[in-house]
């Protein structure tokens, strides 16, 4: 017999039907109790501190507050819950954007109930559930971040320093006043970065940056 406390659940997520499979399905585990859900981040802000649950499954597309601001937020009042994202989406931007806010695990709603449940008891015992499709992403961000400064290191340290202002979204002559320098200049230096990375605009010399 298993005399350790059944894992304490909570969801947020906004389309009813999920929420209802969730919790029907939820209430037939032993070792899973259902503690509640929420329609939105705002709700769950309010009143899940005091459920103090031990997973939340976290939808992301929610009403007013995103399931990642929700996510990081949370984790201020409730540093012992684990956070396992449930969405639709498996953009690079999301996926890493709630690992970033603090989410323990993430997969996508396509995942099957049984596998759901499995990935709470993972996170519980230490794991971090993803689906296949998001665990790829992140295996190749770790192999972009490991070859991006070797890719950085053909530039010169005014080059790198000017792709570090076009990575914040500064503009040519914003670049130009922060650096002391004519806006042409800045060009000049644009095209050295271009032609030295290979790449054909700004959007493409900044994921090289960052190791997208």
């Amino acid at each position: 017999m298993n005399d350790q406390a059944p894992i304490a659940v909570c969801v947020v997520e906004d389309e009813p039907a999920i929420r209802e499979v969730l919790e029907k399905v939820m209430e037939t585990e032993v070792d899973i109790l259902f503690s509640g859900a929420f329609s939105t981040g705002e709700a769950a802000l309010k009143f899940m501190p005091a459920l103090n649950p031990r997973v939340v499954i976290m939808d992301i597309s929610l009403p007013g507050i995103s399931g990642i601001e929700c996510v990081k937020e949370l984790r201020q009042t409730m540093p012992g819950t684990l956070f396992l994202m449930f969405t639709m989406h498996d953009d690079d931007g999301r996926v890493f954007e709630a690992l970033k806010s603090g989410a323990h695990g993430y997969l996508l709603k396509n995942t099957p109930i049984d596998e759901l449940l499995r990935a709470v008891r993972e996170l519980v015992n230490g794991g971090s559930p993803m689906s296949a499709s998001v665990a790829r992403k992140v295996i190749a961000q770790f192999h972009r971040m490991d070859e991006a400064p070797k890719t950085m290191e053909v530039l010169t340290i005014r080059e790198n320093e000017v792709l570090k202002l076009l990575s914040e979204g500064l503009l040519y002559k914003e670049i130009a006043s922060r650096m002391g320098i004519s806006a042409n200049t800045v060009g000049q230096y644009v095209y050295g970065i271009y032609r030295k990375l290979h790449v054909n605009n700004r959007m493409e010399a900044v994921n090289k940056y960052l190791g997208r």
